[in-house]
């Protein structure tokens, strides 16, 4: 072939390559078939997921429901009246309950005796000393002993326990415990009513306030 006749092929295949261009940017091309399909209802009893933003606040109340709280220990029926008339216009139900706790008064400095005779014989020989802080115990774990003192303060329970023995006589030393009552009052509210609560452990040194589970009516 000559050199005009490949000119002329040139010319036809840059021809040919340019329409095709044209063609494939130009030409309308048909709309995708649509992948997702509608997918059929769900079963109307199978369960339903609900998010938590989507609770109303009415349903949150039923969902909280009451609420059961405790206050005390009180250490007496007045201080529980009182808590008891804060707490009755808003409470559901109350109720109230006692319980016993030893508690510690201080400390007891006495002569241990075997008998009640033992007792007066100590006791005519502490008056014979020149001692009359005494007394003999009637009743209790120290029953017939002697006492010489009772004592909030341990170091002066310790200093009489001393005073005593340096006049001849063994002394002991002994906690002084009693058995007191303790009061507490249980009460129910709803989901959305306040307690006055803090006005109750003002009023009453050593009370608290906690919830605990709900009983039944």
């Amino acid at each position: 072939m000559t050199a005009g006749h490949w000119r002329i092929l040139v010319l036809c295949l840059l021809l040919v390559n340019t329409s095709l261009l044209i063609w494939f940017v130009l030409w309308p091309r048909a709309e995708p078939e649509a992948l997702e399909r509608e997918l059929p209802p769900l079963d109307a009893s199978l369960p339903h997921l609900e998010l938590v933003a989507e609770v109303t606040e009415a349903e949150r109340s039923l969902v909280g429901g009451e609420r059961c709280y405790s206050v005390g220990p009180m250490s007496s029926r007045d201080l529980l009246e009182r808590a008891e008339q804060h707490l009755g216009p808003i409470a559901i139900s109350l109720r109230q309950r006692q319980t016993a706790a030893d508690t510690e008064l201080g400390w007891t400095v006495y002569l241990p005796a075997a008998s009640r005779a033992e007792a007066v014989s100590l006791t005519r020989d502490l008056q014979a000393r020149g001692e009359e802080d005494f007394f003999i115990i009637t009743s209790g774990p120290l029953e017939n002993m002697v006492s010489v003192g009772l004592f909030e303060n341990m170091t002066n329970a310790r200093a009489r326990q001393a005073r005593i023995e340096s006049l001849g006589f063994e002394a002991r030393v002994e906690v002084r415990r009693e058995s007191l009552p303790q009061y507490w009052i249980d009460y129910r509210i709803g989901p959305e009513d306040t307690s006055p609560w803090r006005l109750i452990v003002r009023g009453s040194p050593g009370a608290q306030h906690r919830e605990i589970l709900c009983w039944d009516e």
